[in-house]
């Protein structure tokens, strides 16, 4: 029997929304030789891997994958305080926003001679600065249905139904009103039921002085569609069950259109449906607050020192989160505080050196910057030897990130079956990289 093809289309939709897909960083982008070398890191980690068992419990999937994605996140923010995936530590420039509360810089590239010619853009990013003003921010669509009486209700009891047409597809969602039901019960059943089938909208219940509530509804992406008919629209003129639960809300009028961001680069007025945006490929940015007339934002690089400086502090910030993040599971996995400890102990032994730049460890082996001392220490010139004390620490934490990247079961508990002999070569199983192979594509649909 054949399938109308709209089936699948409607199926693959529905499952497809309900994906809620991790932000993504070009440094999660690779070449294909580092896949080689990541998957030739496991398959060698799975050679010398003794058997075990484990308990396959959600919280086990839970912490392993939490540990690995702070550990990337960790990788990926040296990265990016680096400007590359294997730039120099502590060297070069950053990039800076004269007002990161209006644009905020989220990544740039500094462009060597012959990626500059592929890309037609100038080798010469150190000195490019650009001059950015916001004239209007990127925006979602919204439905704000009427302030009802929130202990009061006059629709019938009976089921009801409404559509919600987005870009993709038309949806049906359907609920039971009971004899009792107050206008605040029913919005919040309604919006729960918006929110729970992904349909790429949120819906939340606001209340005011007068002890009235309404349903707001709002589209997750921004950027004018108004000439497309909006980012969604809801009805329930053709709905299956009964109807005029939207014209008794009021959530099927459009409040406020979604809008694109205007903004202005060097004088030149560009578009975008969304707030992030990049210049010339040079910088990444994201708009947050329109600026005044006559009052650009200035976005380029900052002198050596002070990038240095901002990069130390930065580096001391992403470690600090990292360290806390895995310290949270030494209650569910007691293995995990050997590399709690490990990390403590071996960041001791390389800031007992770093005090007079101000750089100092607290109780809890978190680091702490005293950004006037360092700033005053980065201007002599024979602290050569500090920053490459803090260069080898940074290689350190990058190799105990890797680690976990590459095996997050190094620190769960579990039980050992037998130890491999360790004068034995023993060959690897391709299909069976390691413990934690299912895990490898979370979230990175």
């Amino acid at each position: 029997m054949a399938i109308n093809s709209a089936i699948y289309s409607n199926v693959y939709n529905y499952y497809r929304s309900e994906l809620t897909p991790r932000s993504s960083s070009r440094f999660d982008s690779h070449k294909k030789k580092d896949l080689q070398d990541v998957y030739k890191s496991i398959v060698n980690i799975s050679k010398d891997e003794p058997v075990f068992l484990l308990d396959r419990s959600k919280e086990l999937e839970d912490y392993t994958i939490h540990m690995k994605e702070n550990a990337l996140a960790f990788s990926n923010n040296v990265s990016s305080i680096i400007g590359s995936a294997d730039g120099e530590l502590f060297t070069g420039q950053t990039a800076y926003s004269s007002d990161p509360d209006s644009v905020e810089v989220t990544g740039f590239t500094q462009k060597t001679t012959e990626q500059a010619a592929d890309s037609e853009v100038s080798a010469d990013t150190a000195n490019t600065q650009y001059e950015l003003s916001v004239k209007q921010l990127a925006s979602c669509q919204e439905n704000t249905g009427k302030f009802l009486d929130k202990i009061d209700s006059d629709l019938p009891g009976g089921n009801y139904s409404f559509d919600v047409s987005t870009a993709t597809s038309t949806y049906e969602l359907q609920f039971t009103i009971s004899d009792g039901d107050t206008n605040y019960d029913i919005q919040r059943r309604m919006a729960r039921l918006i929110n729970n089938f992904n349909l790429g909208l949120n819906a939340e219940v606001v209340e005011n002085s007068n002890a009235e509530s309404a349903l707001v509804i709002r589209s997750n992406s921004s950027g004018d569609r108004e000439s497309a008919g909006g980012h969604f629209i809801i009805s329930d003129d053709n709905t299956s069950q009964q109807a005029g639960i939207v014209d008794y809300f009021g959530i099927g009028e459009v409040t406020a259109h979604g809008r694109n961001a205007i903004y202005e680069v060097n004088g030149v007025e560009h578009s975008s449906a969304v707030n992030d945006v990049s210049l010339d490929g040079v910088f990444n940015v994201s708009l947050k607050e329109t600026t005044p007339d006559g009052k650009p934002v200035t976005i380029g690089f900052k002198p050596d020192y002070e990038a240095v400086k901002d990069n130390i502090i930065s580096l001391a910030g992403s470690y600090n989160d990292f360290l806390r993040a895995t310290a949270e599971y030494v209650d569910v996995q007691p293995r995990t505080n050997l590399f709690v400890a490990d990390m403590k102990n071996n960041s001791r032994y390389y800031t007992s050196t770093l005090e007079d730049m101000g750089v100092t460890q607290n109780d809890d082996g978190t680091l702490s910057v005293d950004a006037e001392k360092l700033s005053e220490a980065l201007k002599n010139d024979d602290r050569t030897e500090d920053l490459d004390t803090l260069k080898n620490f940074t290689k350190f934490a990058l190799r105990k990130a890797k680690g976990i990247q590459l095996n997050p079961m190094d620190y769960v508990d579990k039980r050992i079956v037998a130890y491999k002999n360790p004068t034995t070569a023993h060959y690897a199983n391709p299909y069976v990289t390691s413990a934690y192979s299912g895990m490898l594509f979370n979230s990175y649909m």
